[in-house]
Formats: structure tokens, C-alpha cells, sequence
């Protein structure tokens, strides 16, 4: 099994290159006609901002946190 090292060194230009990616995105949205507001107002860049925090935090489980934001938690119809 491969030490954390080996792992960063293997993933670390694909983890910069969908951050610079995120970054890009979100600028487009800001420089667009009503963007400053949806920054703001969007659920969708709420979700991503609560994502980004687990991101940064250095509890367990990241993924499976990140996707429980992004998960629709709605009960079924019966």
C-alpha cells in the first residue's frame, strides 16, 4: 500500500487542476449578469461552500460527508 507521500505525489496535479477548474467556474458565474447575487443566494453554491468546508476540515470521512450534502434527503412519495 502506498504512504500518504506517494498518494499526494500521484493526485496532486489532477486535486490543482479541479480546484483551478472550481475556481474558473464560480468566476464565470460572478461575472455573468446577476452573478454577485447568485454567489449569495444559489442552494446549489450554498451546498458547495458547506462541501468546501468539509473539505478543509480534518475530520473523518470527507467524501462520504461531502456527499451527504449533496444528496437528496426528500422522503419518497407514497
Amino acid at each position: 500500500m502506498p504512504d500518504s507521500k506517494d498518494v499526494l505525489d500521484g493526485q496532486f496535479l489532477e486535486m490543482r487542476w479541479r480546484t483551478l477548474s472550481l475556481a474558473a467556474d464560480l468566476d464565470r458565474i460572478g461575472r455573468s449578469t446577476g452573478g454577485d447575487q447568485t454567489l449569495q443566494d444559489d442552494p446549489r453554491l450554498q451546498k458547495l461552500r458547506r462541501a468546501l468546508e468539509v473539505l478543509l476540515s480534518d475530520g473523518p470521512q470527507r467524501a462520504q460527508r461531502v456527499q451527504m450534502i449533496f444528496s437528496d434527503m426528500t422522503p419518497p412519495p407514497k
